[in-house]
């Protein structure tokens, strides 16, 4: 397996990564109520790291230095200097196996704990969220992270900014689809000019920018030319409507990536969604320079090394989606387990 082009190095930024596998950002849910770095996580990352995952981005992040305004009462913060020093935990033990460390950095907005409807702040308050991802960021290069990813995707603040049809500003925030994108351009921009030359900067971003979700392909065009203009390294293709696809289906948005390929060939892309298999990954690897993957590594965290060794070439996962429900009434990440005492010490009742 070791002549398939997933196992070729490539380059992200300043860094070469040892294969062209991702893991996608995934909530564990493994983190303290406090918003800080459990044990668990730190396991789970060194079981990632240790099995060929070259690239290894976090679970979600919030960037609010206010723990109300997280997506969940786990989720971990990085809005706060106290926090780095658990965090560094987690990019240590990345590094330690020769993978690269990327935080996600996120603001749930109307996702949260305490719901934003970021139409009604004001641009200081819009500014103020910006300042607060550059300054994650710092944090994070501080943590040891080789680099930070923008969550611009499944209807975050961020997401929700860029849609322009849930966009109903009339500050320079909205009003149009470069002004719908800027803020997350200005957070780019402020992380390279914070964070330097050789910081990585990826950006995740939704294949559809408007409620229709149809003919999207130049609003996804103009976003991923401008986010990578801002100092964007990477652009993740994804999507919000993951978890309503068919079972049988599969790379959910290849078709967004290639032509978003064809219309800008210096754009490098990952995609994720729909791929749990060896033909998978190598088909998007015919369009994209990067395969990401989130539930296949939920429930086989070796599943790179399987398909290396020639023991596997498709992933156990079912796409049931039960991921996202199961791990506060069972106590697992996937139906087929295991349990997971964190899990069960957290979500108790």
């Amino acid at each position: 397996m070791t002549d398939k082009k997933m196992f070729t190095t490539a380059q992200i930024g300043s860094l070469t990564a040892k294969n062209r596998i991702i893991r996608s950002a995934t909530n564990d849910h493994l983190g303290n109520r406090d918003g800080s770095v459990s044990d668990e996580e730190i396991d789970m990352y060194a079981t990632l790291a240790s099995n060929e995952v070259g690239t290894i981005i976090t679970g979600h992040m919030s960037v609010s230095p206010d723990l109300g305004y997280r997506a969940d009462e786990v989720q971990l913060c990085i809005g706060d200097d106290r926090y780095t020093d658990g965090l560094s935990r987690i990019a240590s033990t990345i590094r330690r196996y020769g993978s690269i460390a990327i935080a996600q950095l996120s603001h749930a907005g109307p996702k949260g704990l305490h719901p934003i409807d970021f139409n009604t702040l004001t641009t200081a308050e819009i500014e103020q969220i910006r300042d607060w991802f550059i300054a994650a960021s710092v944090r994070a290069m501080k943590a040891g992270f080789d680099g930070v990813q923008v969550h611009v995707a499944h209807w975050y603040l961020l997401q929700a900014v860029a849609n322009i049809d849930l966009n109903r500003r009339e500050d320079r925030y909205g009003g149009s689809p470069h002004n719908c994108i800027r803020l997350p351009q200005e957070i780019v921009e402020g992380i390279r000019r914070e964070c330097g030359p050789e910081f990585i900067i990826m950006v995740k971003l939704n294949a559809h920018n408007s409620a229709a979700e149809s003919d999207d392909s130049g609003l996804l065009s103009l976003y991923a030319s401008l986010l990578t203009q801002a100092g964007a390294d990477l652009i993740e293709i994804s999507g919000a409507d993951f978890t309503r696809k068919d079972r049988k289906a599969e790379l959910y948005y290849l078709d967004e990536a290639r032509q978003l390929k064809e219309a800008h060939p210096e754009i490098k892309l990952s995609l994720v969604g729909g791929i749990f298999s060896l033909d998978t990954i190598e088909r998007a690897l015919e369009v994209t320079d990067f395969a990401s993957l989130s539930r296949t590594l939920l429930t086989q965290p070796d599943f790179i090394t399987r398909l290396k060794a020639g023991e596997e070439i498709k992933s156990r996962c079912i796409h049931c989606n039960k991921c996202f429900e199961i791990f506060a009434t069972k106590y697992e990440r996937c139906v087929f387990g295991p349990v997971i005492h964190k899990l069960e010490e957290t979500f108790e009742h």
